[in-house]
């Protein structure tokens, strides 16, 4: 390092030497002589002229940059914010582009990111294609939770250069943070366009299309998802779920099975994978799986319902009524109890007028359904299934005994009120009414 004395000095001559040239300069180019008599410069002369203060010019850029980079180096970011500027303003031949990312840098490391924002923006004034000075643009105005101008500065980084996939990442990222997703989904495409194997964004390009209601696209991105990354288990069990909800319950049931292979205690699964079961028509496997949840979990309510229904598929009414049973012990409000135990009683109806070869019902038929429609009215305290409960009554209401149906039948009411019911088929409901 020069002493202070030293570096006064220097800089003095420098100084007297550079006034001196430009002056000579000046003299030839304005054609004024510091006497009467106009001196002439030849051609020689005056490209020394040039070349020297082209040289101290080159040499004072230099040394602006070199002081600035050699402070920046180092991390002391205060002192390299000088020089770098002088840079700035010295450079005029475009010989240090990347002085304005260095500068917003030790602005942004100094805890100053309004400084650092002001250079950066005056970087790119001056050099608009430079991509990277708009990726540090918008990370500062991400961080000032200015994402609409963020937005704006990554659309122009993937429009200048659209082959980075982190770019693209940052860019969704924030079309999701601004809940723009229509444009989320593009920009993830584009990101699996660029790199197939990003498993993160097919799984999150699925959810997206979920959102949407494009079923179709969101599985398939699931399973591109999944396909790269074969042991992912909550990528089976989100496609598992997606076939489920559109209505593919062999897919779903193929997916829910992979999955609970690798996690065989999660009930809410094994719970969907019964319902799956159920509504293929698989109502013993159904049964099954019902069984082993309410096995893990002896209080749920809804399952005890679900076993109860597949019983009743199955045709064994008395037990799908116990178990019917056993739900309204948990809760005595739950609404759905009731529907389906009234949708028992009519199955029971069907099937035994089926066996008795019946066209039309008769009285004791006529009876379970007004049983069926007692338990409808139960079910529609439950606000949640009232509806559905109303409309299983309506379906009943021309099926139900009748005046002159009561005055033939008078011998059939027992002292209590109630009627007593004879067809052999109903007996496990006598029993109990």
């Amino acid at each position: 390092m020069r002493t202070n004395s030293k570096h006064l000095l220097f800089w003095k001559t420098f100084t007297v030497i550079s006034l001196m040239l430009i002056t000579a300069g000046l003299i030839y180019l304005t054609g004024c002589a510091p006497t009467a008599q106009q001196t002439e410069i030849s051609p020689e002369r005056q490209k020394a002229i040039q070349d020297s203060l082209q040289k101290a010019y080159i040499y004072e850029l230099n040394k602006a940059w070199s002081t600035g980079y050699e402070y920046y180096k180092p991390k002391i970011y205060n002192r390299a914010l000088k020089p770098f500027w002088r840079v700035i303003k010295l450079d005029t031949i475009d010989r240090f582009k990347d002085v304005f990312g260095y500068l917003s840098t030790s602005y942004f490391e100094l805890g100053k990111p309004d400084s650092a924002q002001l250079v950066l923006e005056m970087g790119i004034e001056k050099y608009p294609d430079n991509v990277g000075l708009r990726r540090n643009l918008a990370y500062i105005l991400e961080k000032k939770e200015l994402i609409g101008e963020a937005i704006t500065q990554y659309e122009k980084v993937v429009e200048l250069d659209g082959n980075d996939a982190s770019d693209w990442k940052r860019l969704a990222n924030l079309y999701l943070r601004n809940d723009q997703i229509d444009d989320a989904i593009i920009a993830y495409q584009k990101i699996i366009e660029i790199d197939p194997s990003d498993q993160d964004a097919q799984q999150t390009l699925g959810q997206l299309l979920k959102g949407t209601g494009d079923s179709d696209a969101a599985i398939q991105a699931l399973e591109k998802a999944l396909e790269l990354d074969p042991d992912n288990t909550q990528l089976m069990f989100d496609i598992g779920k997606s076939y489920f909800d559109q209505g593919d319950y062999t897919k779903s049931i193929e997916k829910l099975n992979q999955y609970l292979q690798k996690n065989p205690e999660d009930v809410f699964a094994k719970e969907m994978l019964g319902e799956a079961y159920f509504n293929k028509g698989n109502y013993r496997k159904a049964l099954n799986t019902f069984k082993e949840v309410v096995e893990a979990r002896p209080q749920n309510k809804k399952v005890y319902v679900d076993i109860a229904n597949s019983y009743k598929e199955l045709g064994n009414y008395p037990t799908a009524r116990n178990y019917v049973y056993r739900a309204m012990k948990i809760d005595n409000r739950y609404g759905r109890s009731y529907l389906v135990l009234g949708q028992i009683y009519e199955a029971a109806v069907d099937d035994c007028m089926r066996k008795t070869n019946k066209k039309s019902p008769k009285f004791d038929d006529k009876l379970v359904y007004k049983e069926a429609v007692r338990q409808y009215e139960l079910a529609t305290r439950d606000l949640q299934f009232a509806n559905e409960a109303e409309r299983q009554k309506s379906y009943l209401k021309d099926f139900l005994p009748k005046k002159e149906d009561e005055f033939f039948n008078k011998d059939r009411r027992t002292p209590n009120g109630k009627y007593r019911i004879q067809e052999d088929c109903y007996k496990w409901i006598a029993d109990a009414l």
